[in-house]
């Protein structure tokens, strides 16, 4: 089979959920491949228009940054604002600091890492290890590709389990 037949089964089958999602009965394999070859035109223009409408609005926020600074580094406020500025500050308690929390004791994190990979605490690697490729299965990123978000969220939940997993695979490889 030649790479070209590859590229063109690839893209049909990823047009395929893509079409079921926007035109619900229309499948990939019923369009020509004139029909598919203007169809990933269409969306490649798509997405240099919307590369284009990202730059514009980033210049245009760069614009207005430099608009801001050189303005506020062009008329600096008169010296009678300034100390009622300076009066009003000093006249205010400082904000108390933010409580700090202790950090984790060795019992508590071993607890975090178990329930991180839905583990009862004190589980023996195989458990450990079973849990963790069902939670990969589940949460893989590449199978929750469909949405932004939802691959955002597949993203963050496995690379906490991974680090769960490989933290109690050198705790409990000694």
């Amino acid at each position: 089979m030649g790479i070209g037949k590859r590229l063109l089964d690839l893209a049909r089958a990823n047009l395929n959920a893509l079409l079921d999602q926007a035109a619900g009965d229309a499948r990939v394999e019923e369009l020509s491949d004139d029909e598919l070859e203007a169809e990933l035109v269409r969306r490649r223009e798509r997405k240099v228009r919307e590369e284009a409408a990202r730059m514009g609005a980033s210049a245009a926020e760069r614009a207005a940054r430099a608009r801001g600074a050189a303005q506020r580094t062009a008329a600096p406020p008169r010296s009678d604002e300034r100390t009622r500025a300076e009066q009003a500050r000093r006249a205010s308690p400082p904000p108390p600091p933010p409580p700090r929390k202790p950090p984790p004791t060795a019992d508590q994190r071993l607890a975090q890492l178990y329930a991180a990979l839905e583990t009862p605490v004190g589980a023996d690697f195989a458990t450990v290890k079973k849990n963790f490729r069902r939670l990969m299965r589940k949460y893989h990123p590449d199978l929750n590709a469909g949405s932004p978000e939802k691959l955002k969220a597949a993203t963050e939940r496995s690379s906490r389990i991974t680090t769960a997993y490989t933290e109690l695979e050198r705790l409990l490889a000694r």
